[in-house]
């Protein structure tokens, strides 16, 4: 049953970036694929745990995930009117959770650091030669569904690479992730390995022309800074990264495909900024239960919007308490991280927490993937409000017991 969870959990990250090519078309608009082979694995984990009659240990993220996903359900309960998509959101935010804990615990097993790397960097190289493929026939006039044009509501005349994500930015998100596991050194890839790889992944995600190219650019610094010097400039560089990610917000910055380099500015309010400000008003009318899982928050010219700020779109759809919960999971994540830190899992975290400021990355399947390694790599669970069992050493994997010896590896 060990074997065919971790085989079923890696044919999940396979398929993350695939969604939009071989879509599947039950339960939701936005599921997938490997949401279906992921539930298969959850069931092979569950299925081991009570064989091996473990259980998990509860510790401060799990009161986070547990106020999220809790206080979500409240919140579709006492929706009026209720979203006809809240309770399957419910249930695909219920998944997402689950995918943590997954990951979380079959990141621990040994070898399985190296199958994760490998596994995203297979699926990362294919997305990758989609990525091009598409922009080169969109450059002969032949438009396919490996690229999207710019803008979000109201399209441009530019063909931007999305391979097999339904929208280009979705795939530059994934591309600060799957940079950030390639370069994780518990991983253990060689060094050609992974400069194949993060070549790939820098071309694809500038084929995406997304804000998250700033994100991509945070986390690839914090990966190289290794010296205090080094760490001041990347402080300087994140702070200047968050001011040019809120302006991209409030300026309406357009430019022509000719010369993507001669940036220009538009009269008037930015989509993204109507959205920002239609949203706060709808958290302002809902602020302890927002208008539930499953709604749009904010509108642009008339027409529903998310907020594209991902505390904002939490609070507006779930309400308070549940960004709340959703903030204490990087916080409790952090304070229970391994010294010294490791920069590749934590400067992946950096960027897509920058990218967070602009997309609603809460629903983004390779954030919760991120959560379990980073939660994966805790050092103690005590650091994170975990009971400490007597006799046991305080370095333990930190988000469930110990396997049996002689249980099988991957």
């Amino acid at each position: 049953m060990s074997r065919l969870a971790a085989f079923l959990y890696l044919a999940t990250l396979a398929l993350l970036p695939w969604g939009a090519i071989v879509p599947f078309p039950w339960l939701h608009a936005n599921a997938q694929w490997s949401d279906a082979v992921f539930a298969l694995a959850a069931l092979a984990w569950g299925a081991g745990l009570v064989a091996a009659r473990r259980r998990p240990r509860l510790r401060l993220v799990h009161a986070g995930l547990g106020l999220y996903l809790g206080w979500a359900a409240v919140s579709l309960l006492a929706a009026d009117p209720r979203p006809a998509s809240g309770p399957a959101k419910l249930l695909g935010l219920a998944m997402l959770v689950a995918l943590m804990v997954v990951t979380s615990e079959m990141a621990r097993r040994p070898g399985m650091p190296s199958a994760i790397a490998r596994t995203v960097s297979v699926t990362s190289l294919l997305t990758a030669v989609a990525a091009l493929v598409g922009v080169a026939l969109s450059a002969t006039g032949r438009i396919t569904p490996l690229v999207g044009t710019c803008g979000d509501l109201l399209p441009g005349p530019l063909s931007r690479a999305q391979a097999g994500f339904p929208h280009p930015n979705l795939l530059a998100s994934y591309c600060v992730f799957a940079s950030g596991v390639v370069a994780w050194p518990s991983a253990g890839l060689s060094r050609r390995l992974r400069g194949v790889v993060q070549a790939a992944l820098t071309v694809t995600v500038l084929l995406t022309f997304s804000r998250a190219i700033l994100a991509f650019a945070l986390a690839a610094a914090i990966r190289g800074a290794g010296t205090a010097k080094r760490q001041t400039l990347v402080k300087a560089l994140a702070a200047t990264l968050v001011v040019a990610m809120v302006a991209l917000t409030v300026v309406h910055v357009t430019f022509s495909p000719a010369r993507p380099w001669a940036p220009q500015i538009r009269p008037g309010p930015s989509p993204r900024m109507e959205a920002t400000a239609t949203s706060l008003e709808t958290l302002g009318l809902h602020p302890l239960l927002g208008t539930g899982p499953g709604s749009t928050p904010g509108r642009r010219g008339g027409q529903p919007f998310d907020a594209h700020l991902t505390p904002l779109n939490v609070a507006a759809t779930l309400g308070l308490p549940a960004v709340l919960g959703l903030l204490l999971v990087p916080v409790a994540l952090w304070r229970a991280r391994r010294r010294p830190t490791d920069r590749a899992l934590w400067g992946m975290l950096a960027g897509l927490a920058l990218d967070g400021l602009a997309q609603d990355v809460e629903d983004f399947r390779h954030l919760w993937v991120a959560f379990g390694l980073a939660d994966a790599a805790a050092e103690d669970p005590v650091a994170s409000g975990g009971p400490r069992v007597p006799g046991q050493d305080s370095r333990p994997p930190a988000g469930i017991g110990p396997r049996e010896e002689g249980s099988p590896s991957p």
